[in-house]
């Protein structure tokens, strides 16, 4: 790094962590190394007590701006109420990120973060009139994708929003390609080279996301697991990629036909056998007066007259959902919460069981819209949507993000929209608030 040169294989990084601002006293400090096997990025586990805490490095004569984060509270002990903010699907050539400002201005206890962080699209595929472009071709190798990574990180409110609390992140599809399922990739021609792609875009990921896995080894990289916040709240994060069957009926789109047979296979699994598993043992063995699952795609029951109109959501695997909806019924798993991304629309569902000629609730599903990228469904169809059975409400027009605070008694979901995506000094005001009250598993317009 001396005098602008290239970065050796291995660079040593020092560290810092204290519990304040000024760096006046130093809790915790070392040295690490940056190797260039890992796109010269540090994981540094440190253990620390409860608190807030500042982190800063040093490399040669540089010092990076300082960071925030917060610890979880023991588990045993109850915080009065954890402030979080939920957010995906921000496509760099598609607006600014006027939410992650906010979200900063918010600060939030944690950032939950739902995939598609990055997109996978080539530069010249961008519209001449997007905010702003993708530089390069579509990525398949791991130089690629860190220069994928490295261009969305350049974006000064989201250094700012990853600086002001800590990040739980899963992925989604738009990290390797879209609306990929399990090693079959979107695209047929694709198909030959792409489990080394997916294999180096996962590695790519690990790089640039503030997570404390293990770096990926082999085609395989396990990112579903579970977190805590004290005993209020625990975090049942899924990956509803990698293990997925490929979607039904050719993954057709908004199409009023009848679901196809292949539809309810009861062999086909969007999170796997092992995952899906997991999920119940995780939830079962849940102490904390709230659960949350961390999921990619909509849950909750959007067909319509029986069509299926997205197949890549959890209406393409219905046989699994329903086991997921009978196991939260059967076992009287309290105090469900989905928080969800991907459909790039705010919405707001109410989650059944069937049983004895009725439905049972069994937890609210918040939808969270985009960071920046484009809506998928037009807003002429508010009302549709609006109609369906599970849906209590839905906006389809904004840009934003949800921030929701948890105490023991009760689950409040804010919505907050961006005026201007173009803009990325857009005013973020709140759409509106939803309640969900301990014990009742039933959402209400706040």
């Amino acid at each position: 790094l001396e005098g602008g040169g290239m970065p050796e294989d291995e660079v040593p990084v020092e560290w810092e962590v204290s519990a304040s601002a000024d760096f006046s006293s130093i809790e915790a400090s070392g040295v690490s190394i940056a190797s260039a096997a890992y796109g010269h990025s540090l994981h540094t586990v440190v253990e620390l007590g409860e608190g807030d805490w500042y982190y800063r490095f040093r490399v040669s004569q540089y010092t990076s701006p300082v960071g925030v984060t917060h610890t979880s509270p023991a588990a045993d002990t109850a915080p009065a109420e954890v402030r979080f903010a939920a957010a995906s699907c921000q496509n760099y050539s598609h607006g600014y990120y006027a939410a992650h400002r906010d979200i900063a201005e918010q600060r939030p206890d944690f950032v939950l973060w739902l995939g598609d962080y990055i997109y996978e699209s080539a530069g010249e595929d961008d519209d001449a009139d997007d905010a702003r472009v993708h530089v390069g071709p579509e990525p398949t190798t791991i130089v690629e994708y860190r220069n994928r990574y490295a261009l969305y990180k350049s974006d000064p409110h989201l250094k700012t929003s990853h600086a002001t609390c800590p990040w739980f992140v899963v992925w989604d599809d738009h990290e390797v390609e879209n609306n990929y399922a399990g090693l079959t990739p979107q695209n047929p021609a694709d198909a030959a080279d792409f489990a080394n792609r997916r294999a180096v875009a996962y590695q790519a990921w690990w790089e640039h996301q503030p997570t404390r896995l293990d770096p990926p080894e082999g085609s395989e990289f396990r990112i579903y697991r579970e977190a805590a916040w004290g005993g209020l709240l625990t975090l049942a994060l899924l990956d509803g990629r990698q293990y997925r069957s490929d979607q039904a009926c050719g993954d057709v789109t908004m199409s009023l036909d009848p679901a196809c047979p292949e539809t309810t296979d009861p062999s086909r699994t969007m999170l796997g056998e092992e995952q899906e598993q997991w999920l119940y043992d995780t939830l079962d063995a849940s102490t904390a007066v709230w659960n949350m699952i961390g999921n990619q795609v909509v849950m909750a029951d959007a067909t319509f007259n029986g069509a299926v109109l997205n197949y890549d959501q959890w209406d393409g695997y219905p046989v699994e959902r329903e086991r997921i909806l009978q196991h939260l019924a059967a076992a009287t798993v309290p105090n469900v919460v989905v928080i969800t991304g991907d459909i790039h629309l705010a919405a707001v569902a109410q989650l059944s069981a069937a049983g004895n000629g009725a439905r049972t609730p069994v937890g609210v599903e918040f939808i969270t819209t985009s960071i920046s990228s484009d809506g998928l469904v037009g807003d002429e169809l508010t009302d549709v949507l609006k109609s369906f059975p599970e849906l209590v409400d839905a906006e389809l027009l904004h840009r934003g993000y949800s921030l929701h605070t948890v105490t023991a008694e009760s689950w409040t979901a804010e919505y907050r929209i961006v005026a201007d995506v173009d803009d990325p000094d857009s005013a973020v005001t709140m759409l509106s608030t939803y309640l969900v009250m301990e014990g009742s598993n039933t959402v209400a317009i706040a």
